[in-house]
């Protein structure tokens, strides 16, 4: 038969400061199962882990819409020429609406543009630049 669970005692847990299975002690029960530790490490308090947690799968995080773009990308037409695009500096002031060329970002399209910030719409989705600086 298995020994109750009580607060104080120690117990087997994963730790969300040191990132490992660790030593706690048991601070918290709720309905008899562990709530609360305390890691005898980090002496950091959390909430009872017993296993740590799966592994991110890469490409599953934040999807960023591409869509915005293609749209502004499309109202522009096939004959637009790129060149003549504005070259984003910190110090230029820009408009709603106008093509800009970011050394970093490439060809963005402004979507906002307020006293010192500007949104920008980028293949790699929307950033926020600063302007008139």
């Amino acid at each position: 038969m298995t020994e109750p669970i009580e607060v104080g005692t120690d117990i087997v847990s994963w730790c969300t400061k040191c990132k490992l299975i660790l030593d706690h002690t048991l601070v918290a029960l709720a309905d008899g199962l562990p709530k609360k530790v305390k890691c005898k490490t980090c002496k950091g308090h959390h909430n009872y882990r017993d296993k740590a947690p799966a592994a991110r799968v890469p490409g599953t995080g934040r999807k960023v819409k591409k869509t915005d773009y293609e749209v502004a990308m499309s109202r522009l037409g096939e004959s637009y020429d790129f060149s003549t695009a504005k070259k984003y500096s910190m110090k230029g002031k820009f408009k709603v609406d106008q093509v800009i060329d970011h050394a970093s970002f490439g060809i963005g399209f402004i979507v906002l543009s307020l006293d010192t910030k500007i949104e920008a719409l980028f293949v790699d989705g929307p950033k926020r630049l600063v302007q008139n600086r």
